[in-house]
């Protein structure tokens, strides 16, 4: 279902309230007052056949007589009455409905069949449902607070999502005191239709949005979710307060939701692979959701700490120890600018500690020096109240002069009521204060990691040394014999047989005199299978040194994956290692991952004493169990895999022989290439503007691609060793839509020889097969071979009523409504 109507819901002209009411106290009397007191400017339509008109407007018998297409429907009746309800609604055409009811899942077997029922009356169309169980919505934009929340948020560029109505509550509370504006709060209740995926889908796509908030206890759609975070966390913070963590906490989220919350370090993972921040406490939510709406995140860990006091200067320092970080080192240069303006006995030193007769010209001059120093990423400015400070004096100073800059500033204003207006500036000027050095520091570091993070989805991985092969016949054909087994066990020989076909090698009788390693793969109820790595050998369960990471992987995550682990830091740290032995760990994790990429069939893999000898990887201790998936591969996977079904060889008379398969991470060298290849005008009529070279977030985004949202093909023809891509085509999916943009480039000099041709044709021929319905690009007027290659294909062309541009569309399905575009026939 698309986000149409997600939209129509957050941005509606017309609302119609379910069980609205004008008894005081009453839920639906919450409802309407909280609509029209916030000052929403749309239509509003009271639901109830016990009124004849509700706080001035006519009441109406049923959402059958509502003389409208409402975009927004707000239930708030008994859950046993909405079934009927929404089905009016949907049959109406109406948008969406927001079901305050509560009564569902979480009451048991009873429950969850009310909302089946709820659910089959929507199946075929495009109506949405967010809730039940929930405290409602809200959207600042459009004055919106559609619930039972007591307030609408100060306008701002955060959005929050939750699971649960009381922390949306208290978040409220929070952010009113602080200061904090949000643009959206939205309480998924039991997340029966909308949930956490399609949220960050449409609060991705939605420009006044710069960063969202996430409470969640368990996750539904997985693969969808995974897919939206990965998207959408390249281009704003996602944070995650993620319940559920401990046994006890686990036990209690599933009873309130009726849903189990999964393990905790599978979730730590995902969180990781898809650039989520993810806090543990409902503090850290708060400081890092201040951090992050007033302050751009750190470019790198080198923090200066600025005090008037020793001891808070020694305890920012121990925070930052505790993250494995440490105060930045000051250059000469930058000692000897504050040398300039401190006094004699100041530190000389990061902490830089000012003394406890600071003025504020003395904070906002040594502020000022650390700000522009090179090696300084962010900076964190304490005060602790002695008999000479002046905590309001110095806060509005340095407000005057630091508010707006484009650097992370961040303040630690310590104590209670001598520095609270102190604090109270430093928020109204839109910089973080904090009421301790660790809760600071920790903000810092929490945006740190983001910025980390998201470097590591832009990293552009390299290709392993030599071809890989893999034997998927023989791979096949054990898994199969160990299937027929009751248990699912496959003997010892049969393991070293399918973990052989994908080049990794087990020899029994190996010699162990070293360290010891251990890596697998676990089939997790949720995320489908989980890559392991860490200590092997006696001592796994005691010291419990391991990391966990999705499949696929690539080179830049399996060597992430190790390094997250202190075996790793031990073996790279030893006088004689030889880096190939990264390499060879790199390969080996990389084949594990393939492996069970191709068969879901995997149940778990464990290699529990892995050694490196003569700088090779043998496995001398494994185990092998396989079962009936519940999905088929690659459908298995949480993360979509490189679809090799799309690969094919084609020959084009008159051009020769070529090779079209789908892009790859390790593909930025050869697209580097094809670029550079382009002429000027070439590259103006793909990029419609001039580009000397590709960026390297621009490669990393073309690159490495999420094979569920773009078809993204390559032409590749043999030229030595590592081949030349001669020409790319893309389409986009529009998410959650039937609709999706194409683009081709071909090399200059390869014009007029069919590339584009095959590549668009299997492009179409894979977007039929996914059930998109109609393609479309827009093409410059001077690209005439675009234009040509379109008309060719069957596409309509259209010139642009606003630009000279011209619109190429093409109905993949017969019968299909016309899109709205702003363009006419010409």
């Amino acid at each position: 279902m698309g986000f149409e109507n997600i939209e129509r819901m957050f941005a509606p002209r017309s609302v119609a309230v379910v069980g609205a009411s004008e008894k005081p106290a009453s839920i639906g009397a919450t409802i309407i007052n909280n609509l029209l007191e916030e000052g929403f400017r749309g239509h509003v339509f009271p639901v109830n056949s016990n009124y004849e008109n509700i706080a001035g407007y006519p009441a109406f018998k049923s959402v059958r007589d509502i003389p409208c297409k409402a975009d927004l429907v707000i239930v708030a009746t008994p859950i046993a009455t909405v079934a009927n309800i929404v089905e009016d609604c949907a049959d109406r055409g109406f948008g969406g409905a927001v079901i305050i009811s509560a009564g569902g899942r979480e009451t048991g077997k009873t429950g969850v069949a009310v909302e089946a029922e709820i659910l089959e009356t929507i199946r075929g169309s495009d109506f949405r449902i967010i809730g039940p169980n929930c405290l409602g919505i809200t959207s600042s934009r459009v004055s919106l607070s559609a619930g039972i929340c007591r307030r609408l948020p100060l306008p701002g560029k955060m959005a929050f999502i939750s699971q649960s109505g009381a922390i949306c509550t208290a978040i409220l509370d929070f952010a009113a005191k602080e200061h904090i504006g949000f643009s959206h709060f939205v309480s998924l209740g039991s997340m029966l239709d909308v949930d956490f995926a399609d949220m960050i889908d449409y609060l991705g796509c939605d420009s006044k949005v710069g960063s969202i908030l996430l409470y969640c206890e368990n996750l539904s759609r997985i693969r969808n979710f995974m897919s939206a975070a990965r998207a959408v966390s390249r281009v704003k913070p996602i944070i995650a307060l993620k319940a559920g963590r401990t046994i006890a906490g686990a036990s209690a989220a599933a009873v309130r939701t009726g849903v189990s919350t999964g393990e905790d370090a599978v979730y730590d993972a995902a969180f990781k692979r898809a650039g989520i921040i993810r806090v543990k406490t409902f503090a850290e939510l708060f400081d890092c959701a201040e951090f992050i709406g007033k302050q751009r995140p750190p470019g790198g860990h080198g923090l200066a700490i600025l005090t008037n006091a020793g001891g808070p200067g020694v305890m920012a320092a121990d925070a930052l120890g505790d993250y494995g970080m440490a105060p930045v080192g000051l250059s000469r240069k930058t000692l000897k600018k504050l040398d300039n303006v401190l006094p004699l006995n100041w530190s000389r030193s990061n902490p830089v500690d000012i003394l406890g007769d600071a003025s504020a010209d003395r904070f906002s001059a040594a502020a000022e020096i650390l700000i522009e120093a090179p090696e300084v990423n962010g900076l964190l400015i304490m005060l602790a109240p002695r008999n000479m400070s002046m905590p309001t004096r110095v806060a509005q100073a340095l407000a005057v002069r630091l508010a707006g800059r484009a650097f992370p500033i961040f303040t630690a204003w310590l104590g209670g009521l001598d520095v609270e207006e102190g604090r109270a500036v430093f928020n109204r000027a839109g910089i973080p204060s904090f009421d301790s050095p660790e809760r600071a520091v920790r903000a810092f570091v929490d945006l740190y990691h983001y910025s980390r993070g998201i470097e590591m989805l832009q990293e552009i991985p390299s290709k392993l040394p030599g071809e890989q092969y893999f034997d998927t016949k023989a791979a096949r054909s054990i898994i199969g014999a160990g299937i027929s087994r009751k248990n699912g066990q496959l003997f010892e020989k049969e393991t070293e047989q399918l973990l052989a076909a994908y080049g990794i090698f087990v020899d029994p009788v190996k010699t162990v005199k070293n360290y010891k390693l251990a890596v697998g793969v676990k089939r997790d109820k949720e995320f489908g299978p989980v890559l392991f790595f860490g200590l092997g050998g006696e001592f796994t369960e005691v010291y419990k040194d391991r990391s966990l990471a999705l499949p696929p992987l690539n080179r830049v995550l399996a060597r992430r994956m190790m390094e997250e682990t202190r075996i790793y830091q031990v073996l790279a740290g030893k006088s004689g290692f030889d880096p190939a032995c990264t390499v060879e760990l790199e390969a080996l994790l990389i084949r594990l991952s393939q492996l069970v990429t191709d068969f879901a069939e995997i149940n778990e893999i464990g290699i529990n004493t892995l050694v490196i000898h003569e700088n090779r990887t043998v496995a001398v201790k494994a185990r092998a169990a396989v079962s009936y998936p519940p999905v088929k591969a690659p459908l298995h996977l949480c993360i979509s895999a490189y679809p090799n079904q799309y690969e094919e060889e084609i020959h084009i008379e008159g051009a020769g022989s070529f090779l079209i398969r789908p892009i790859r991470p390790e593909d930025a060298d050869l697209l580097e290439d094809l670029f550079n290849a382009l002429s000027s005008a070439s590259v103006h009529q793909r990029f419609f503007q001039s580009l000397k070279r590709l960026p390297r977030h621009m490669l990393s985004s073309f690159t490495q691609v999420d094979y569920d949202r773009q078809i993204a093909l390559v032409a590749l023809r043999e030229d030595g060793e590592r081949g030349k891509m001669i020409g790319v085509s893309r389409v986009i999916i529009q998410h959650g839509q039937k609709s999706a943009e194409f683009a081709i480039t071909v090399s200059d000099s390869w014009h007029g020889k069919g590339i584009g041709a095959a590549l668009l044709k299997k492009c179409l021929d894979i977007a039929r097969q996914r059930n998109i319905e109609k393609i479309w690009a827009v093409v410059l007027p001077e690209n005439v071979k675009m234009i040509a290659l379109g008309r060719k294909q069957g596409f309509a062309v259209r010139r642009c009523q606003e630009s000279s541009e011209y619109l190429l569309t093409l109905d993949l399905k017969e019968n299909v409504r016309e899109p709205e575009h702003f363009c006419a026939a010409g």
